[in-house]
């Protein structure tokens, strides 16, 4: 694991499909779970420079997504409902019976998930270019061929661990696309590479099974008029992966905030840290 920020501890707990790994920072406050994306993509990975900053005021906590990080080896699902299931468990393990939940990508969509089925657990969601809101993709019968094929499994890793470059060319091309310099890109560079080379695949079990062929099988859109807490979507003004027009039709269903950050790309809390963290402090710490 690459250097931990100052204050922050890493953990793991065992479950019966395996580890899940988490790290831990702040000693007082209302909880916080952080909650990364499913692609090449970990807890300090996506949350780094956030995880020390909210625990100023903040108990937080950040789960490697089962099948990646910290969470490996894992023997079972790492689908929609799994992931929901592995969340419930790690809050009863911290024994936090209700908390603001912040998922970022895949992390958004486990979030709403959960949110959606335990009202009671969560006070607060913040969706930082959440995925499982849109009936079809962007470019949707490639993407799901790519998958079907197994292209975004093995042969994909498989070509990214070869070398940075590529890695850099990914990045470039589907993440930080805000088209501005990006805050320690070689330390990111190398901190996915490293991701990669763990994995068997680029792409998980939540991509596999949420993708079907002519749409989403995972789409949160029509349920989140359920949703009990106050919601915030953070988004990225240029992302390509997650289109921002995605994220203002979800505002409106849910009778949500709406924050878009310029500049940045599908990974703002790498992309544009400081704006990611001004909004999440504001949000977390408005009383409604």
């Amino acid at each position: 694991m690459a250097d931990l920020p100052q204050g922050v501890e890493s953990e793991h707990v065992e479950f019966p499909a395996g580890r899940v790994g988490f790290l831990r920072a702040g000693t007082s406050g209302p909880p916080v779970v952080l909650l990364p994306g499913a692609g090449p993509d970990n807890a300090l990975l996506a949350w780094r420079h956030v995880l020390p900053a909210l625990a100023a005021e903040h108990r937080v906590f950040a789960p490697d997504l089962p099948g990646q990080g910290g969470s490996l080896p894992w023997a079972g699902s790492t689908g929609q409902r799994t992931l929901e299931e592995a969340l419930r468990w790690l809050l009863e393990t911290w024994q936090l019976p209700e908390v603001t939940l912040v998922g970022s990508s895949t992390g958004g969509s486990v979030a709403t998930g959960f949110a959606l089925r335990n009202p009671n657990r969560v006070n607060r969601l913040a969706l930082v270019g959440p995925t499982g809101l849109q009936h079809r993709l962007r470019h949707h019968a490639l993407v799901h061929a790519a998958v079907r094929s197994g292209l975004t499994g093995k042969p994909a890793a498989t070509a990214l661990r070869a070398g940075k470059p590529l890695v850099r060319l990914m990045l470039n091309r589907l993440v930080f696309t805000g088209g501005g310099t990006v805050p320690d890109f070689a330390d990111i560079t190398g901190e996915v590479a490293a991701e990669i080379r763990n994995r068997r695949s680029v792409t998980s079990g939540w991509h596999a099974e949420a993708i079907a062929a002519r749409h989403m099988r995972v789409n949160h859109l029509p349920l989140l008029g359920r949703l009990e807490s106050p919601v915030l979507f953070i988004h990225g003004e240029q992302d390509v992966l997650v289109p921002p027009a995605v994220a203002a039709d979800a505002a409106t269903a849910a009778a949500g905030q709406l924050r878009t950050i310029p500049g940045a790309g599908h990974w703002p809390s790498r992309e544009k840290p400081a704006e990611l963290i001004t909004a999440l402090q504001e949000f977390t710490n408005t009383s409604e």
